[in-house]
């Protein structure tokens, strides 16, 4: 089986470069609801001193790192037609392996 695959010569606004997030363990949510699109996960920051990654989620704080990956990925977006066009390339991953710090902050007021 043969599955057409475009790709657009030369660089083009709709080809951008994505990273991934990987994380070790698993996100539940409260209530229950399946993560779909559109699903706020928390806060994502870099560090402009030593460039460490910072993700925030809910109290929980998690320190990562930046990746190169060996091979890309490629992003295939699927026409009506059954071929497939390359909008995005993946070439760095965000790992994040530690276990996450928990945020604890002193009531307003409290001293």
């Amino acid at each position: 089986m043969i599955i057409p695959i475009h790709c657009v010569s030369g660089a083009s606004s709709s080809q951008r470069e994505w990273a991934m997030i990987e994380l070790q363990g698993e996100i539940q949510r409260r209530d229950g609801d399946p993560q779909g699109p559109g699903y706020d996960l928390g806060s994502f920051t870099r560090s402009s001193t030593t460039g460490n990654l910072l993700l925030t989620i809910g109290y929980h704080q998690l320190e990562g790192v930046e990746q190169k990956l060996k091979k890309p990925y490629a992003i295939l977006q699927k026409d009506s037609e059954g071929s497939y066009t390359i909008v995005g390339f993946v070439n760095s991953k965000y790992l994040f392996k530690q276990r996450p710090r928990a945020m604890i902050s002193r009531p307003a007021g409290a001293v």
